[in-house]
């Protein structure tokens, strides 16, 4: 069977057809291992969101924010049985939200890594912390009959209740006032503001400001639990945000931070935000359910490269590391004039492959550099090995075990530099042809006529 595919009695246009068929068929295991790799890149993500609910999910904070209840009056018009206009008088209650003046607010984020099996997930510690003022001089409801100022409440809102650890600090003060200090009551689990999108989870205390104060301090610390990322909503007519991390790989979305600084023990932003960067206005009813989370200040703890995402790009250059290693073992076969079967070709095939798979393995396992290095040794020792051993020659077997070392050493390169990837792509491809070139200079011309 295989001995009417010998080179002596095929021409080399069925050689190379039959490199190009290997080369088509190699896209089957090749694909197994795309869809392997993302199914355990799958599983690890479940596990991140599993540990996520148990641990928190990315928090967003928001707040303080104070709320006070009020009534208000609306006039409607009826006729009466008698055909007399008379205005019926309805009472409602609603609250006002009120945002502060200045708000200071200062995240501190420590990183973990919490493992489940053989996968880990991104997790930190967050200390939130900073100081808020409110004027209460200039209240303003259309129809307002009265506040309730004995059961106001100051409100701060995070993502999920459950991931707070820790409220150290949330206190209330008059500014300035020679009246009685607010009368503040026990931290309570909710807002009471299920409807207003940014403020629906948190906690609140309530406060009497029976003496009808014009201005108030709030002093906060709150220690809580999240992965993954962290934000705040500026909700201060002025806003000064800053967060810190002990994590190198900032991701900053939404607004960008005015000033930052990164290296390698982490990094720190900070943020000037004006209330004229939002929509909303800096006192509001809960019946017009303005959109808090419009403008948001986001840093996520960053991941650059997972080593899922590295196999997944070392197997779109699988291709080409099988077609690199038939079309070599062919110029030797031609220089040489050995005699190599389908069999042979197939099982060089089949080493490059196993290549792949090996990494998946390894790299669960090991550091991604250490399970490259020791995944490259399987096709470089065997392949170099096995093709020395068809050709009689060590000296072939060594350029083999050069080019596989070389070819794997420039993957490795593209796969470190992720900015640079597509660039180092394109470079070895280029360098690629310039080698056969190189190597195909010399191929006898009656062997280049029957490539024609």
């Amino acid at each position: 069977m295989f001995k009417s595919l010998n080179m002596q009695q095929s021409p080399i246009n069925s050689k190379l057809l039959l490199i190009a068929v290997i080369a088509l068929l190699s896209f089957i295991p090749l694909g197994i291992l795309m869809d392997i790799t993302s199914d355990r890149q799958a599983l690890q993500q479940q596990v991140i969101d599993d540990i996520g609910n148990s641990w928190g999910h990315a928090q967003r904070v928001a707040g303080p924010v104070l709320v006070m209840p009020y009534t208000y009056e609306i006039v409607n018009n009826s006729v009466d049985n008698n055909g007399d206009i008379k205005q019926v008088r309805s009472h409602f209650n609603s609250e006002l939200v009120i945002l502060p003046k200045q708000l200071d607010l200062d995240i501190a984020v420590q990183h973990d890594l919490l493992s489940r099996g053989i996968f880990e997930s991104l997790v930190y510690k967050g200390n939130i912390s900073g100081k808020a003022q409110f004027d209460l001089s200039n209240l303003t409801v259309a129809n307002l009959i009265r506040f309730d100022y004995r059961n106001a409440r100051i409100v701060f809102a995070v993502s999920a209740n459950q991931a707070i650890d820790k409220v150290s600090r949330f206190d209330l003060i008059a500014v300035n006032s020679a009246t009685q200090q607010p009368t503040l009551g026990e931290l309570m689990p909710g807002t009471g503001l299920s409807e207003q999108p940014g403020l629906q989870s948190g906690f609140h205390r309530l406060v009497d400001l029976s003496d009808k104060h014009t201005q108030l301090d709030t002093d906060f610390a709150i220690q809580l639990r999240g992965s993954q990322a962290i934000s705040a909503l500026p909700l201060g007519q002025q806003t000064q945000l800053t967060f810190a991390a002990d994590w190198p790989h900032p991701s900053f979305k939404g607004l960008l931070p005015t000033s930052r600084h990164i290296d390698n023990q982490g990094f720190k932003a900070t943020w000037q935000v004006s209330h004229l960067t939002r929509n909303y206005p800096q006192q509001f009813s809960t019946q017009s359910q303005q959109n808090l989370t419009e403008v948001e200040a986001y840093a996520q703890l960053f991941q650059p490269v997972t080593h899922y995402g590295q196999i997944h790009r070392a197997v779109k250059y699988g291709l080409l590391f099988i077609l690199l290693s038939c079309i070599t073992l062919l110029i030797f076969e031609l220089s040489l004039k050995r005699n190599v079967s389908l069999i042979q070709y197939l099982m060089i095939t089949c080493a490059m492959t196993l290549f792949y798979l090996l990494l998946l393995s390894l790299s669960e396992h090991l550091p991604f550099s250490l399970a490259y290095g020791l995944a490259t040794l399987v096709p470089i020792i065997s392949v170099s090995l096995y093709m020395g051993s068809i050709m009689a020659s060590k000296r072939h077997g060594a350029i083999m075990a050069a080019l596989l070392s070389c070819l794997y050493a420039l993957l490795y390169g593209v796969l470190k530099l992720e900015d640079y990837a597509l660039l180092m792509g394109s470079a070895l491809l280029v360098v690629v042809m310039l080698v056969l070139m190189f190597i195909t200079r010399h191929v006898p011309e009656t062997e280049q006529k029957a490539l024609l």
